[in-house]
C-alpha cells in the first residue's frame, strides 16, 4: 500500500486541460516523498489528459468518468484510492514545495492527525498572491469558506466520506462539515504547500449565474445560491439548531 493516493478529478478545458495536468504532475515528480499512487478520474470527452499522463512514470490508476456531475467525478477518484493518506488535487492546481508530501506525512505521523488543511496561495500564470492559512469560521457550511478548495485538504483513507452530488457551490464546505462531525476539527499545517490557480473556468466561477441571494454575517456578506442553502438546512436540522460540532460540546 502506498503512503499517499493523489486523487485528481480532471476536466476537459481545451488546450489548458493537458497543459495544467502536466504542470501538476511536474510538481509531483519533484516531490522528496515518492511513495504515492496517482488516481485520475477524467471527465474529458477526449484522450488529451490520458495522453499527457503517459509522459510520466508514476503508478497510475486512470478512470474515465462519463457523467457531468463534478462531485461524482471527485468520488470516482476517491473510490479508487488505496493509499494510507488521500491528498486531493484539482487538476488546475499545483504543489508549491518539493517537500509538500513529506510535510503532510509528518503531520499524520506526529500529531494523531485524521485530516488536515495546509497553507495555500492563489495564483495565475504570472504570479503567486494571497498566501493564507485556512480558518474555520462561523457559518462555514453556508458558504463562509476561509478553508479554501479541496486541493488544500488531506485525510486518512479509512476515514474518508464522499462528496454530495446534489451540491456545486457548497460541495467543499458540505464535505468539510461531515468530516468535522465524524473526526473533529482538522489539523492546520501552517506552511503554504498548495497553490490554487485563479481562472474563469473553476467550478465556482462556472456557477456564477446561480448566485441569487446574499448571506449576511458580521464577517461580511457573501453571495450564495438559495436552493443549495435550503438543501443543507434541510440536510442538517440538528446542526442548525445549535451551530455546534461534537468536539465543541
Amino acid at each position: 500500500m502506498s503512503e499517499f493516493s493523489i486523487a485528481i478529478p480532471a476536466h476537459d478545458r481545451g488546450e489548458n486541460g493537458p497543459k495544467w495536468m502536466r504542470e501538476l504532475l511536474d510538481t509531483l515528480e519533484q516531490q522528496t516523498c515518492q511513495d504515492f499512487e496517482v488516481v485520475i478520474s477524467d471527465q474529458s470527452k477526449n484522450d488529451n489528459i490520458m495522453e499527457a499522463c503517459q509522459d510520466y512514470d508514476f503508478d497510475f490508476t486512470y478512470c474515465k468518468y462519463t457523467g457531468n456531475i463534478p462531485c461524482e467525478n471527485i468520488n470516482v477518484a476517491l473510490e479508487n484510492c488505496t493509499g494510507r493518506i488521500i491528498k486531493i488535487m484539482f487538476s488546475d492546481d499545483i504543489f508549491m514545495r518539493k517537500d509538500a508530501l513529506e510535510r503532510i506525512k509528518h503531520e499524520y505521523d506526529s500529531n494523531e492527525c485524521k485530516w488536515a488543511f495546509s497553507g495555500f496561495a492563489n495564483w495565475d500564470d504570472n504570479d503567486y498572491f494571497d498566501n493564507k492559512l485556512p480558518e474555520w469560521r462561523e457559518r462555514t457550511l453556508e458558504g463562509n469558506n476561509h478553508l479554501s478548495s479541496p486541493s488544500v485538504v488531506s485525510f486518512l483513507n479509512e476515514g474518508r466520506v464522499d462528496f454530495d452530488h446534489n451540491l456545486k457551490l457548497l460541495l467543499d464546505v458540505d464535505f468539510y462539515h461531515r468530516m468535522r462531525w465524524l473526526h473533529g476539527k482538522p489539523n492546520i499545517i501552517p506552511e503554504v504547500l498548495v497553490a490554487n490557480r485563479d481562472h474563469g473556468d473553476r467550478i465556482s466561477s462556472d456557477a456564477t449565474s446561480q448566485y441569487d441571494c446574499v448571506v449576511e454575517h458580521s464577517d461580511g456578506n457573501w453571495m450564495m445560491n438559495s436552493k443549495e442553502l435550503n438543501y443543507v438546512h434541510q440536510k442538517y436540522p440538528q446542526f442548525f439548531m445549535n451551530q455546534k460540532y461534537p468536539d465543541e460540546n
